[in-house]
């Protein structure tokens, strides 16, 4: 009886770790359900078009990551499952960045199960490493090239504008998502995501939302929250948090703007216009 449990408790583990890893690793690199961003933001007419909006979110994408060289950030990692097992366990993890790709990541400190921690956690950085190559992040890269992008709205939250946009893939493809993405209209940065994973992890799962939250350090968004929340048959559900601090960045490099970025054609608006953005890196 008890091999029996521990077969569908390892089953269900493992689960997990294919689950996290995908939803953690889709785009960039997200209450515990899928919400409007702000409650008291404002819809307003939106000054330019999708296509624009995308132009220059990829444009300026690239030329932070050239800026960017390197940077290290404390993450902290709780996972809790409810229902048929109810488990928790934590861990906190320093990560160090090194262009163009090379991730480093030492473990400070972990406390609660064992086995989530082998079989979830460690999986889910084991994972993030292997994903941060220069193929893996084209093909998971939030670009026309993997997403078509409607524009859902326009909002102010009394400070700051926002684009929101409606992304697409283009493939049911691993580490791609399906939701919106909120663009800051000043920089152009990624401030938000909110979605799902664009392929079906596994038969067990009935329902995987994840919101992605950024903040800005210096001349950069980066990282600051992400959850989610996943459903699964039997067993019951799972919030997985991943809590981002003591960001330390390298002095940036000053990079050109880019010739502009040429979309897809399904993505091209006609007569649309393009302000060039600013030679900084904001």
């Amino acid at each position: 009886m008890n091999s029996r449990r521990d077969t569908r408790k390892l089953r269900f583990l493992k689960t997990m770790a294919k689950i996290g890893i995908a939803v953690c690793i889709c785009p960039l690199l997200p209450v515990a359900t899928v919400g409007a961003a702000e409650s008291n933001a404002r819809t307003i007419d939106a000054p330019l078009t999708a296509a624009q909006v995308v132009r220059r979110m990829v444009e300026m994408n690239h030329r932070r990551t050239e800026a960017l060289r390197n940077y290290s950030s404390v993450r902290t990692y709780h996972l809790e499952l409810h229902g048929l097992l109810h488990l928790k366990a934590d861990m906190k993890v320093r990560m160090t960045y090194q262009w163009p790709g090379k991730k480093d990541f030492t473990i400070l400190s972990q406390s609660g199960s064992a086995f989530m921690r082998k079989h979830v956690l460690k999986k889910l950085i084991e994972a993030e490493n292997e994903a941060s190559g220069r193929s893996e992040h084209r093909q998971s890269a939030t670009t026309p090239q993997n997403y078509n992008f409607q524009l859902a709205g326009y909002e102010s939250d009394g400070q700051d504008h926002y684009y929101i946009l409606k992304a697409v893939p283009r493939e049911k493809r691993k580490f791609l998502f399906k939701g919106r993405i909120w663009v800051n209209a000043r920089n152009f940065a990624i401030t938000r995501i909110e979605g799902q994973p664009a392929k079906s992890l596994s038969w067990w799962t009935t329902k995987v939302n994840f919101v992605y939250q950024y903040k800005k350090f210096g001349q950069f968004w980066l990282p600051a929250l992400n959850k989610t929340v996943t459903r699964v048959r039997i067993f019951g559900r799972s919030l997985l948090t991943i809590d981002y601090k003591n960001y330390h960045l390298a002095e940036p490099l000053q990079v050109k703007a880019q010739k502009p970025v040429k979309l897809l054609l399904s993505d091209q608006t006609p007569n649309a216009t393009l302000v060039p953005p600013s030679s900084s890196s904001d």
